[in-house]
């Protein structure tokens, strides 16, 4: 068993960038806490070490352990691992998000579709990170499973078009109210910006715009309408 209780050795000040997405892009990994979390990660086998104050791959002073782990909770083991590397190919029901801000948001999306049977997400370039610890955590691990991609989105659009998939974006103006909308066997749900919504460059592209009708507010949060509308098209 390796130990480090040493705050300057080197393994530890890697780790500790783990917490910036700078950090995490450079070294292709990430830190997890929580047991489900590491459960989770061993299943999809992307799980490198375990570092910890107690019993782990890697033993640490508490000094040690606090100073790379990312919450403020007492714990006593971190996981490292892999960011999973996924193959892109033809799917026939994704998700499309514009500026998404909120990990939290993010993360609850690519659970929600995980659970709906949805087979990749794409992002735009300027998404927070499906890595970030607030994400990971919200997904309950399902970013360990599920493809999360970040492209351009026009580009993206006119692939999937290209491929057969129709489409949908989100919008509450000059939209069709959901209950309208024809079901689809291969679709890609496009949701924006929780503040902005989708841009009008993007919605343009789309083969229709739909709206969740509501009564009372505005609009929903954006992590909720995305649950609705993947489990109407699941």
């Amino acid at each position: 068993m390796e130990k480090i209780i040493s705050l300057q050795n080197q393994k530890i000040k890697m780790w500790s960038l783990l917490r910036y997405k700078k950090g995490r892009d450079k070294q292709k990994k990430f830190l997890i806490e929580t047991d489900h979390l590491i459960q989770e990660a061993k299943k999809a086998g992307i799980l490198e070490k375990i570092i910890s104050d107690i019993d782990g791959d890697i033993l640490v002073s508490s000094a040690v352990l606090k100073k790379i782990q990312i919450s403020q909770s007492t714990i006593h083991q971190i996981g490292l691992c892999k960011i999973p590397h996924f193959k892109e190919r033809d799917y026939t029901k994704v998700i499309i998000l514009d500026e998404i801000q909120d990990p939290g948001n993010l993360g609850t999306i690519i659970r929600s579709a995980l659970a709906f049977g949805y087979e990749a997400i794409y992002c735009s370039l300027n998404c927070c990170d499906a890595f970030n610890d607030k994400c990971v955590q919200a997904s309950q691990g399902a970013v360990f499973f599920l493809p999360v991609f970040r492209y351009d989105l026009s580009e993206v659009i006119i692939s999937l078009k290209k491929k057969g998939l129709k489409i949908l974006g989100t919008s509450l103006q000059e939209s069709i109210p959901l209950k309208k909308v024809q079901k689809e066997a291969k679709i890609a749900l496009l949701l924006g910006n929780e503040g902005q919504g989708v841009k009008d460059d993007l919605l343009a592209l789309c083969d229709e715009v739909t709206r969740i009708e509501i009564n009372g507010f505005e609009s929903l949060n954006v992590a909720i309408a995305a649950a609705i509308l993947m489990y109407n098209f699941q």
